[in-house]
C-alpha cells in the first residue's frame, strides 16, 4: 500500500567550499537524508555560475533535504548565518512524500 504525508523541501545552492560544513549542520539538525549535487550552472542576481570555470574556487553545489517541517525550521535558520557571508540560495516548497509500505 502507498500514502502520501506531508513534507517541506529544503533546496539550498551555496558556494562549494561551505558544503562540508552544512551537512555537518545537517547530521547535527537530524534530518533523514539529503542529496548534493555538485558543480552547478546557472545565472541568478549575482551573476553568472559557470561550471566551466578554471578556477574551482566559485563552484557552487545544490542540496536538497526532504524533511518534516521541525527540521526545515532548523535548516532555515542555520542557513541565514551562512548566507550572510557566502552567495547563494535557499527555498523551501510544500510538498508530498510517496511512501510505499514493503510488504
Amino acid at each position: 500500500m502507498e500514502h502520501m504525508i506531508k513534507s517541506k523541501k529544503v533546496e539550498i545552492i551555496v558556494e562549494s567550499v561551505k558544503v562540508n560544513k552544512i551537512v555537518y549542520q545537517l547530521e547535527e539538525i537530524g534530518v533523514p537524508g539529503f542529496t548534493i549535487i555538485g558543480n552547478i550552472s546557472g545565472k541568478g542576481s549575482t551573476g553568472v555560475l559557470d561550471h566551466n570555470r578554471k578556477a574551482k574556487v566559485f563552484e557552487h553545489t545544490y542540496l536538497f533535504v526532504v524533511c518534516d517541517d521541525e527540521h526545515a525550521q532548523a535548516i532555515v535558520e542555520y542557513m541565514r548565518g551562512v548566507l550572510k557571508y557566502f552567495s547563494g540560495s535557499c527555498f523551501v516548497s510544500d510538498v508530498l512524500l510517496l511512501k510505499s509500505e514493503k510488504a
